[in-house]
């Protein structure tokens, strides 16, 4: 009886078992969830951003249909160091321990428009001090770069750190100076991307903001292009002209993740190419500033204007089907937003 009974409860663990080791039903949801980031500065009239703004002061827009805002960031330049993710202390003793670290620093490339036309030549050296005090209001950790258009493209200075060497390239790049051979130099490079052989081609201003931008494209982050120059487009019976390789570069700009912060240097009040200036500012979503009066006052807007963005994050799933382009405003604050045109597809 006793190896009877033995005998079935074996026979009943073994059942458990084997009904144990049968694989279980399980439910699980997924959810993908498609997020667009944009980055927004938000400006008063002195190029002062705007701060403490919260999701709710801004209104985004696809057409009519509004989209709220799923995040909102401040990014500042001015921050020397970010915040390192808590490790384990070389004790191995499981403490943890949170170090700084520095901040890795913007890309500047300054693109200067070159002529000799007296207008513009004498706008360009009237900027050289401007200038100098402009290097002197970005973050230590920024990195600058210099090239410049005459006949055609060409490279001055690859990324670096030292400003007086950036500031003695400038003066170069504003007259019709030989070129030299630019080999790429540590990491961030533009040199390492960049089309020499296309730069001696282009033959236009917008084809080498083109060529530029591609260069700019494969590296990370955020970019600011400072153009100190005298116009872009075409002046005929109509009216100024965007030229057929204008569509190209701001497509580069937006891809490269650049805006541009243009110094007009032409020495009139207004003229007629300026709106070429005005438009590539506002299709990536940067400023226009007139230099021929007040220099001094357009280097200050820029440098607070560059100074730091928001970085808006967006439901792609709250967008409508329907293709358009992300509008971006404020409801009752009183500011002006630089942001590059999204489109929606």
């Amino acid at each position: 009886m006793a190896f009877l009974l033995t005998g079935f409860l074996l026979l009943l663990a073994a059942s458990g078992a084997a009904q144990s080791q049968e694989p279980q039903e399980s439910f699980e949801d997924e959810i993908s969830v498609s997020l667009v980031e944009m980055v927004v500065r938000v400006v008063d009239t002195w190029g002062r951003p705007i701060l403490d703004l919260k999701p709710e002061d801004f209104r985004v827009r696809v057409g009519k249909e509004e989209i709220p805002v799923a995040g909102l960031e401040w990014i500042s330049a001015e921050d020397g160091e970010i915040p390192a993710a808590a490790a384990e202390a070389p004790d191995g003793e499981g403490q943890e321990v949170t170090v700084a670290l520095p901040r890795p620093g913007r890309l500047v490339v300054f693109f200067v428009q070159a002529d000799l036309n007296p207008t513009r030549i004498s706008g360009q050296l009237r900027m050289r001090t401007r200038t100098r005090e402009l290097l002197d209001t970005l973050h230590p950790g920024d990195r600058v770069a210099v090239v410049s258009y005459d006949s055609h493209l060409k490279m001055w200075q690859d990324f670096t750190r030292d400003r007086e060497v950036v500031h003695t390239i400038l003066d170069e790049a504003m007259l019709y100076s030989p070129e030299r051979e630019i080999a790429p130099v540590g990491d961030p490079s533009l040199a390492r991307g960049f089309d020499f052989a296309g730069a001696k081609k282009a033959a236009s201003a917008e084809r080498a903001l083109e060529l530029t931008a591609r260069a700019m494209e494969p590296l990370p982050g955020e970019k600011i292009m400072i153009y100190l120059g005298w116009g872009l487009g075409r002046f005929g019976d109509g009216g100024v002209q965007m030229t057929p390789s204008y569509a190209p570069a701001v497509k580069a700009l937006r891809d490269a993740n650049a805006s541009v912060f243009v110094l007009d240097v032409t020495s009139a009040d207004y003229h007629s190419l300026e709106e070429g200036l005005e438009q590539v500012a506002a299709d990536t979503g940067g400023l226009y500033l007139k230099t021929f009066r007040l220099p001094n006052l357009a280097t200050e807007v820029l440098s607070k204007a560059i100074s730091g963005y928001y970085l808006l994050t967006l439901d792609r799933g709250q967008m409508p089907a329907d293709e358009g382009v992300i509008e971006v405003g404020l409801r009752q604050k009183r500011g002006t937003v630089l942001a590059r045109p999204v489109a929606v597809r």
